[in-house]
């Protein structure tokens, strides 16, 4: 679908103000219906936040979901209509639909009737399917009528856009767009296949059915063949009546569905305008009807038509995109002095010392010996762990808020430590489970030591169990706490709450230490919370509780942090809006080297889908229990296919958008010019490197010197750690990150640039939210949002600087820093590990490492570029 936009976009065949029509439209209606029920989300207000700010963040939240929206339903009309149009000559041309002459055409009458008619179709196959499928064991439960909408003024609102949205947006891809392309695509196998229309009508109609397939039901592809066999008979009418005809069908389905509430309701009310509100296409159909009772006769068809409309098709040649004259500039005696000055200082500059929270900290047991010794645990526990599928990662361990309240009240080395003897850092977990089952089983592992750190257990609410005394499971409780080394001489017990479950009794037991503890800071306690579920204890958790007063504080949100978080959206979405407006431009010039980037999108899919496969064994740490085996191996094959696609295709954009804006990127696959530019680029990355070295311990300099406001760093364990091979891992992650930075770099600066010399007022407008946008969008105090802003402003004037003064017009500069500034965090924190398991993936990562930047710095010869002093 897409690569259909792009091309009809470049043949400026897009019906542009119709799919605005449609998209305006979808919005109005999602904005309106977000309107209507503002009062159930002033359900949900925190008091903790002032009003006004609530009312901001609710419509302006509001309004940009309208906005996303409302492009969704554009970029499918804009993308379906064309394949429609030139594949159903004979049809009415969905803009026509809309004229006057379009209404009172017998094309319209007929397809307004077929679509009325098919609704109440549809609804007795359903009833008659599921009475069969029901028979046969099958389980569909009835889906829960809309009934928050009986707590708004305009209930009527939400039919609409139910009705609305789910028809143009699935009639539109899966029929009028995935029949025509399904037969077109399928058309070179015509000789085999007796009827290739047939089958791309099953097949759009099945993959349309299964979509639908995530609904609770049993078993699970019930649903899917429900709606794909009835998706069989809406593609052959669409074939015969036109896309009208579903799109009426649909709309008068799901608003139906939506409105049955209504409908029933004994207010008048609610009745009338749910009725009206389902039954909307009775009105045009009446206007039909009256207009050809007036006339006697129905509006010429023939101009109408498809056809008669006719396609467009712009004949141009593939730009290539690999010629363009390149002219550098090498850094002159000057800027390498300067550059090596200020490497050195930047290298002096880390080498401050300085303590940072989490120093020391490593990893001593890899995953595998994780699981071993949860296997060992749970043995202990008397469960067997083989009848159990597990899932083990590691992850921090750090609650934010409770850190930040040590901070306002200790130094940074000081509350590392009372963290430390509080809980730990990060964290082993280890997930036992099996499928459809919700109980399951957790164990936490320290990771400097591999010993147990804490266990839990979730169970049915249901599940059958043992209803203790109070004092029995203050014994019990007690009796684990001392077990795991803690001694309730130091605690008090502050709490014993009961649960009555219903074959069983659970409490939940907190301990507070005792004043003098050091642990405790200010008014802040340190707790030990143990849960009993029957007579089993099965769950022990490690946590501050923090001053209420505070708290609220620190979870409060006012205008002020409101705005601060709309500018940061203002200025991403005018980022992503010049990308697109730009993007939209090169294709009608026919200025993007499609072919050429295309190579680049697949580079990234392939890459994109080892490091999926690589991170295979992490897939079940987020399965849901509630799904069953076979749809969850689906959904992970599914995910393992969709994501790295989505991948490839939206690099493929960014690459053929940024070389047409700045063609002399393809001299990057030339070894000549990067010849030229590799002595430049190496002072640029040993530059950059060490500028990173240095900014980062000017960072924790001042995280260190003002740690009651600045952000403290707590990310101790890149995620890459969980991944089969952390070094493979790290190295397809750090070229994936390199392509799209290297692109959106190029296509800002292209913007910046073309600001600049136009004088346009939306440069200086950008800059200066950016600027505003420094600071953070949650900060509380003025300080806190100062302290924080100045540690981004730093870089960000670095980094300005460094592009201007010494990176310039030096792509392999750009590539390769990039590169490096990707891959050196990772490898340092492998090399940083004691276990061989990570040096080794450290070596990994490094010789990868190497051979891109071999490739970046070897080879090549003088040849058709040349530098100018």
């Amino acid at each position: 679908m897409l690569v259909i936009l792009i091309r009809r976009l470049r043949d400026r065949d897009v019906p542009v103000w119709m799919a605005l029509a449609f998209g305006g439209v979808a919005a109005a209606l999602y904005f309106l219906g977000e309107l209507n029920s503002f009062s159930l989300a002033q359900f949900g207000y925190l008091t903790t936040d002032s009003y006004t700010s609530f009312i901001v963040k609710s419509l302006g939240g509001a309004l940009l979901e309208a906005v996303g929206t409302g492009a969704a339903i554009f970029l499918l009309v804009a993308a379906s209509e064309p394949m429609y149009r030139e594949s159903y000559p004979n049809q009415i041309s969905l803009r026509r639909y809309f004229t006057w002459q379009g209404l009172r055409s017998h094309s319209f009458f007929i397809a307004n009737v077929v679509g009325i008619t098919l609704t109440f179709f549809f609804f007795a196959y359903q009833t008659v399917f599921y009475l069969a499928a029901n028979k046969m064991g099958a389980w569909a439960p009835a889906d829960l009528p809309f009934t928050d909408l009986l707590n708004t003024k305009f209930p009527w609102i939400t039919v609409l856009f139910i009705g609305f949205f789910p028809a143009v947006s699935e009639e539109l891809q899966f029929r009028a767009f995935s029949i025509p392309f399904l037969t077109k695509l399928l058309s070179g196998a015509g000789k085999l296949l007796r009827s290739v229309s047939w089958l791309a009508i099953v097949l759009s109609a099945f993959i349309w059915g299964f979509l639908h397939a995530a609904y609770p039901n049993q078993p699970f592809f019930i649903r899917g063949l429900e709606v794909g066999m009835g998706g069989v008979v809406i593609g052959v009418i669409m074939l015969r009546y036109g896309i009208m005809a579903t799109l009426i069908w649909h709309y008068s389905v799901d608003a139906l569905y939506t409105a049955f509430l209504l409908i029933r309701s004994p207010n008048h009310y609610l009745a009338i305008s749910g009725a009206a509100a389902a039954g909307i296409m009775l009105i045009p159909l009446a206007v039909a009807g009256l207009a050809y009772w007036r006339t006697g006769a129905f509006s010429d068809s023939e101009v109408l038509t498809n056809a008669h409309e006719g396609i467009r098709r712009a004949a141009r040649e593939e730009v290539a995109g690999t010629e363009a004259t390149l002219v550098y500039h090498p850094l002159s005696p000057t800027r390498l002095t300067v550059a090596g000055v200020l490497t050195l200082a930047c290298v002096l500059l880390a080498l401050i010392p300085v303590y940072r929270f989490g120093q020391g900290f490593s990893l001593r047991i890899t995953r595998n010996q994780a699981a071993s010794a949860a296997d060992t645990y749970l043995r202990q526990q008397h469960l067997d762990p083989s009848r159990y599928r597990h899932a083990a990662w590691v992850h921090d361990n750090i609650d934010p808020l409770a850190l930040r309240y040590l901070l306002e009240h200790k130094s940074l080395k000081e509350s590392d430590q009372i963290y430390r003897q509080a809980t730990r850092l990060a964290v082993y977990e280890v997930r036992y489970f099996r499928y459809l089952e919700k109980e399951e089983f957790h164990v936490f592992l320290d990771p400097t030591t591999g010993q147990v750190f804490g266990y839990r257990r979730l169970l049915d609410d249901d599940a059958p169990g043992a209803s203790l005394s109070p004092e029995r499971a203050q014994a019990l409780a007690a009796a684990y706490v001392e077990q795991q080394g803690y001694h309730l001489s130091d605690f008090d017990l502050q709490s014993s709450e009961a649960v009555k479950r219903k074959a069983r009794e659970d409490y939940t037991l907190v301990w507070q230490a005792k004043a003098g503890d050091p642990r405790n800071v200010a008014g802040a306690y340190y707790r030990l919370a143990v849960d009993v579920a029957g007579d089993e204890v099965v769950g022990l958790s490690h946590l501050f509780k923090l001053p209420e007063a505070w708290e609220r504080e620190q979870s409060s949100t006012k205008l002020v942090n409101i705005l601060l978080s709309t500018v940061g959206i203002l200025v991403g979405l005018g980022l992503v809006g010049a990308g697109v407006v730009l993007l939209v431009l090169r294709i009608r010039s026919g200025n993007i080297p499609w072919r050429a980037a295309v190579k680049i999108g697949a580079l990234i899919f392939v890459l994109m889908a080892v490091s999926e496969l690589a991170e295979w064994s992490q897939l079940d740490r987020q399965y849901r229990t509630t799904l069953s085996l076979a749809a969850w191996r689906l959904f992970e094959v599914v995910s393992m296919i969709v994501l790295p696609l989505l991948g490839g295709l939206l690099c493929w954009l960014l690459v053929g958008l940024a070389a047409s804006l700045c063609p002399e990127a393809w001299q990057l696959f030339k070894g000549n010019t990067r010849r030229l530019w590799r002595r430049d680029a190496a002072v640029c990355i040993v530059l950059a490197l060490a500028a990173r070295a240095g900014l980062a311990k000017l960072v924790a300099v001042f995280a260190s010197r003002f740690h009651s406001f600045a952000a403290v760093d707590t990310d101790l364990l890149p995620e890459v750690f969980n991944a089969s091979y952390p070094g493979l891992s790290s190295f397809l992650g750090g070229l994936e990150s390199s392509v799209f930075y290297l692109c959106g770099l190029g296509i800002v600066f292209y913007v910046i640039r073309l600001g600049w010399k136009r004088r346009q007022w939306w440069l200086w407008a950008g800059i200066a939210l950016l600027l505003v946008r420094l600071g953070p969008a949650d900060a509380h105090s003025f300080p806190e949002f100062f302290v924080s802003w100045v540690m981004n402003f730093i870089p960000l004037v670095v980094a300005v600087a460094l592009v201007f003064w010494f990176f310039r017009d030096n792509i392999l500069a750009y590539l390769g820093v990039i590169f490096c500034l990707q891959v050196a965090q990772p490898l340092i924190s492998l090399f940083s590990q004691p276990v061989s398991f990570y040096r080794w993936n450290g070596l990994l990562l490094a010789g990868l490492a190497i051979l891109v930047l071999a490739w970046m710095f070897l080879g090549g010869r003088e040849g058709e570029v040349r530098s100018e002093p």
